[in-house]
């Protein structure tokens, strides 16, 4: 097990991170800091980082270094991005940091500032193609996303922090300086080149404006879940809250729920760079990623030391599984039973093809609620499923997979918790799986990977399960037929198990 530390020096807010990182690849973070300092704020056309801001970053710095002392982590990846690469004055940033905290920092090229931008989107996220966006404090980043790979990628020279000054943003804003900033996006926007000749289907941003963004949108359509990674909202909605931030004062902003406190004087120019963009390029969707730059170097170190980049639903899975310390051997057997038994008699239900990750998700996951009580672990289960950062799955499937994992929650509470999420005939899913992964995990009770398959013959007024094992399973099928009341009341027929 080792433990790393993460520093990024942005243009608005330093933060630190704190990760576990385990002898197969698999990571945790632990500890996460922030604190913001705004060094973008006045630097001007000398572009120049004033000494109150540089007392601000180095105050930060000294108190990153106390956390480090006390934790001991075997290694410090500190980086800095567009507020640091474009001063004037950065060398004595620089060395003032290294003088006074012991943090050498490396300054990122926007190229390689984009490259950890699209590992740590790509790698969490299970999207193909679209438009990646970095919104930061003195820069924002594009990346052209087709077929999993970044083709083209710029880094322009405005974000939150320094739109909001030169335009004035702070508090009320006249129709004509956002007339002048939007003139100034589109300018920009058609002056690369690459930007227009794609469809887009998603824009993918990450940045804590694009986090607040999300957690906005949440709290104005009570949303049922509290996950921002992979949140999807419209560009009609991005507009909505736009509209609202940008015709509202400084203190009307700050009491918008969801909307940051320390990010309400800089956030329409955050909603104005988001919203043109959409506009110039056509895009109907957004996908919100709590993920970025961060994650990025993290998956960087994964791959470059464990692994090459996996499926990211899999390493997800993976992921948790090392994690909770759970027996990999007995999920991947529930999983392979389920997952046959639900191909088998997909005719007599719901269940189709489509929801195969759903199922291996749920499968490879269903003890999690160990990790909190043994005794209790289906009682923690809904909760622990659910805040696992399971990535590769949008929170409808994550929703689901959570609902046929924790067996005892009442079937209809689904539909009524998160209807805006869920409709009939995912429930119906829900309850035809979750019956079938039960027996599955009965069957492998030993824990020791007997049950190899099984063979369904479906009847007409019963169902035969035939079971294909490497030993005596008799104590197994008595367990399993302990679900034969539930079967048949999901599939209204009699369960027989040999």
């Amino acid at each position: 097990m080792k433990r790393i530390v993460i520093i990024d020096v942005g243009s608005n807010t330093i933060r630190l991170i704190l990760v576990r990182i385990g002898e197969n690849g698999n990571y945790k973070i632990i500890h996460d800091l922030k604190e913001s300092v705004r060094l973008e704020r006045d630097m001007g056309e000398e572009q120049i980082i004033k000494p109150d801001r540089m007392e601000k970053a180095v105050q930060t710095l000294q108190m990153f270094r106390n956390l480090c002392n006390a934790l001991h982590p075997e290694e410090v990846i500190a980086v800095a991005t567009e507020a640091v690469r474009r001063a004037a004055n950065q060398q004595e940033f620089l060395d003032k940091v290294k003088k006074e905290t012991g943090f050498a920092i490396r300054v990122l090229s926007s190229e390689e500032e984009a490259h950890y931008d699209y590992i740590g989107i790509i790698a969490s996220i299970d999207i193909k193609d679209g438009l990646l966006v970095d919104l930061g404090g003195g820069s924002t980043e594009l990346i052209s996303l087709d077929n999993g790979e970044a083709t083209d990628a710029i880094s322009l020279p405005f974000g939150s922090v320094n739109l909001s000054e030169q335009y004035e943003l702070h508090d009320t804003v006249q129709k004509k300086q956002i007339g002048a900033l939007n003139e100034m996006l589109l300018n920009t926007y058609s002056s690369v080149p690459w930007l227009a000749e794609k469809k887009y289907p998603f824009l993918i941003g990450t940045g804590g404006a694009f986090r607040n963004l999300g957690k906005i949108d949440r709290r104005r359509k009570d949303y049922p879940l509290e996950i921002p990674h992979n949140y999807r909202m419209q560009a009609s909605d991005v507009w909505a809250i736009h509209n609202m931030v940008s015709s509202s004062t400084l203190k009307q902003r700050s009491a918008i729920k969801g909307l940051s406190q320390d990010r309400a004087d800089i956030f329409v120019g955050s909603t104005a760079v988001i919203s043109q963009l959409l506009e110039y390029c056509g895009i109907e969707k957004v996908a919100i990623s709590g993920y970025g730059m961060r994650e990025g170097i993290i998956y960087d170190y994964v791959y470059r030391n464990h692994q090459p980049r996996p499926d990211v639903l899999d390493y997800s899975i993976n992921n948790n599984l090392l994690n909770y310390e759970l027996d990999p051997n007995h999920a991947v057997t529930v999983w392979k039973v389920t997952s046959s038994l639900c191909r088998q008699l997909k005719k007599i239900g719901k269940m189709s093809k489509k929801h195969g990750r759903i199922i291996k998700a749920a499968c490879m996951l269903h003890d999690a609620g160990i990790a909190i009580n043994f005794y209790q672990q289906n009682e923690h289960l809904m909760y622990t499923f659910l805040n696992s950062e399971i990535n590769g799955l949008s929170h409808r499937e994550i929703v689901m997979s959570a609902y046929i994992a924790a067996y005892r929650y009442n079937h209809h509470s689904p539909l009524l918790r998160y209807k805006p999420l869920l409709d009939e005939d995912d429930v119906r899913v829900i309850q035809e799986i979750r019956v079938l992964l039960r027996i599955a995990r009965c069957l492998d009770r030993s824990m020791s990977g007997l049950v190899k398959d099984v063979t369904c013959n479906i009847r007409d007024d019963k169902v035969l399960i035939k079971t294909i094992a490497d030993g005596n399973i008799e104590l197994e099928i008595q367990d399993a037929l302990r679900y034969a009341d539930a079967f048949k009341k999901v599939f209204h027929k009699d369960l027989a198990i040999s």
